[in-house]
């Protein structure tokens, strides 16, 4: 970087960070706030966000997004029948819908701190999944072609902070960073279509070989509570 564009940097670094200084200083009176859930996009889960204050101290939040499959197999009978079994050999990325409504209550002086509770359902599936496994002994591997679908139900519990940066008093923009506990309820329907199993050596380098496909087909369907913790960053604008 230039000389020039070292200076130019630090300007506009020291006026982003005036303009955070002084929105703090001030309560947040806007209505209004949309956004993406920028942590998400690394999933490539398109999540957006709409805010609506309905007091300085009370809002509601509907959050909603898509994840594409990012891979897709136009064959997964025929894969490379390897010496490794890990779990989830080879698959399709899954796809799913997300939405979710929560309250939020901001409980300090300028309204930037908040707790939130929210309600969330989530629709997930994937095709042509190929799950492999060992034996124990490292010298068999089975190899089953499913699809799963999964219907999650939960709660999250968060706290967080808006971190504002003012361009004028009807428009800011800024970051809602928050964190919390979610709990969750999954119940996931598996259907396998076929398995084979490969004896190999441990040296044995990967070879192609097919999965024999059923005309009956199993089911399986599962539900299982859990719990996790979350961290997550919303690039928002708002306006009155």
């Amino acid at each position: 970087m230039t000389k020039a564009g070292k200076h130019i940097l630090i300007i506009l670094l020291c006026i982003v960070l005036a303009s955070e200084a002084r929105s703090q200083e001030t309560q947040v009176d806007h209505r209004n706030f949309a956004g993406v859930a920028i942590s998400q996009l690394v999933l490539m889960d398109f999540r957006f966000s709409y805010e609506r204050r309905i007091t300085p101290s009370h809002g509601v939040i509907i959050q909603l997004s898509y994840k594409p499959v990012l891979s897709n197999f136009t064959d997964a009978t025929i894969i490379n029948l390897g010496p490794d079994a890990t779990g989830w050999c080879y698959r399709n990325t899954p796809r799913w819908y997300y939405g979710s409504l929560g309250y939020r209550y901001y409980f300090n002086q300028k309204k930037t701190f908040y707790l939130s509770p929210e309600l969330f359902y989530r629709n997930m599936s994937a095709d042509q999944v190929v799950y492999s496994y060992g034996d124990g002994s490292g010298e068999r591997n089975t190899f089953e072609l499913r699809s799963m679908k999964a219907d999650v139900m939960g709660m999250n519990f968060l706290i967080g902070k808006k971190i504002r940066i003012m361009f004028s008093d009807g428009f800011n923009m800024g970051f809602d960073v928050f964190t919390g506990l979610t709990f969750r309820y999954k119940t996931i329907l598996t259907t396998t279509y076929g398995s084979v199993s490969s004896y190999h050596a441990h040296d044995e380098s990967p070879r192609p070989g097919p999965i024999p496909v059923t005309d009956s087909p199993l089911e399986e369907k599962t539900s299982l509570p859990q719990f996790s913790f979350q961290f997550g960053v919303i690039l928002f604008a708002s306006w009155k």
